[in-house]
């Protein structure tokens, strides 16, 4: 059974929060090497939402001590972060993969 896990991200500021974004781009095989799918979300200047996918839940909690670590380094630009995870009910995609962080508009 496929899982999802949803993180929505409050940065301090809006140099924090596209430091972080690159930051996460960069290091997304590092931290999250078992997640099939990875999309973030610029949800506002200083706030994005960030969805992973799983194979099953042994792979995402194989992961448990990456996150934590990844989430130290970013903890001081950080203001608030809350999450959930659960199965996997749905998913379609049609959309290319972009491995690089999307110019702003």
């Amino acid at each position: 059974m496929r899982v999802g896990h949803c993180a929505v991200i409050e940065f301090n500021s809006e140099s924090d929060a596209k430091e972080e974004i690159e930051k996460f781009a960069r290091s997304r095989s590092t931290f999250f090497p078992k997640a099939e799918f990875v999309v973030d979300i610029e949800t506002g200047p200083t706030s994005c939402l960030t969805l992973l996918i799983y194979e099953s839940p042994e792979h995402l909690d194989a992961e448990v001590g990456l996150h934590k670590e990844y989430m130290d380094s970013v903890r001081p630009h950080v203001r608030d972060i809350f999450g959930y995870s659960g199965s996997l009910k749905y998913l379609s995609n049609r959309l290319p993969v972009l491995d690089e962080i999307a110019p702003d508009d």
